[in-house]
């Protein structure tokens, strides 16, 4: 008893030791941040100037969104790599074409969602590997079953996406801080071009799949799932 008496003074100095180093390295981390510049870290809330305050809900509902965002966009790039080994070589130019602009677009979106992980610190949801082979097998598989499945991914795929964007964006719209600005701005961009795909997969015959309202149901609904996945894990 003695012993453990005469540690407690010593434990209780390391651990104040360890406090103050992790809030120097939150400091200097924004001090040489370019994008979070202007904030200040003092445990989970952010602080610019002391005026402007993040609470913890609203901390923890950004890295919700950053998270599942890249998640999801990781996801997107790996359903048109699918889809296109399995209907890139079949003589199709236009349809070839449509299925790498998409895929294209979605690249971009992943890296803007790459480069807003690295600005707030966001932690990666463990589920990255799965959206990105997951992703693959349902892009080539519905490429399996004909074009217009394909479209059908396509077209349950983005509707779900959508919604879940202005979701974020609503959500977003109530935080009036300009630091935010660019997310907002981010996600818009994604949410536009997700919008495009929709419209391009119905233009070229989504609908008329087999089994065309079982096969989105089942898309959109799994999307649906992921999404609550990828947020919290």
């Amino acid at each position: 008893m003695p012993l453990i008496a005469a540690l407690r003074p010593t434990a209780a100095r390391a651990v104040a030791s360890r406090n103050i180093s992790f809030r120097r390295l939150q400091s200097s981390y924004a001090a040489h941040n370019p994008y979070l510049k202007d904030f200040v870290y003092k445990d989970t809330v952010r602080v610019k100037d002391g005026a402007l305050t993040l609470s913890k809900d609203e901390h923890s509902m950004i890295d919700r969104f950053i998270r599942v965002n890249q998640a999801g966009e990781t996801a997107a790039v790996s359903i048109y790599q699918g889809q296109m080994a399995i209907l890139g070589n079949r003589g199709d130019i236009e349809l070839k074409k449509l299925l790498e602009h998409m895929r294209e677009q979605e690249v971009v979106h992943l890296e803007i969602m790459d480069k807003h992980i690295a600005d707030f610190r966001v932690r990666p949801t463990i589920l990255q590997p799965v959206a990105a082979i997951g992703g693959y097998i349902l892009g080539a598989t519905s490429a399996l079953l004909g074009v217009k499945s394909a479209m059908t991914c396509t077209e349950a795929v983005e509707t779900r996406i959508g919604m879940h964007y202005n979701d974020q964006l609503r959500d977003l719209h109530e935080l009036k801080y300009p630091q935010l600005d660019e997310l907002k701005q981010s996600i818009a961009k994604c949410r536009d071009e997700e919008l495009e795909h929709l419209d391009s997969a119905v233009d070229h015959g989504s609908q008329m799949a087999p089994l065309h309202k079982l096969q989105f149901e089942l898309i959109k609904g799994g999307c649906g799932v992921a999404i609550w996945l990828c947020e919290r894990i």
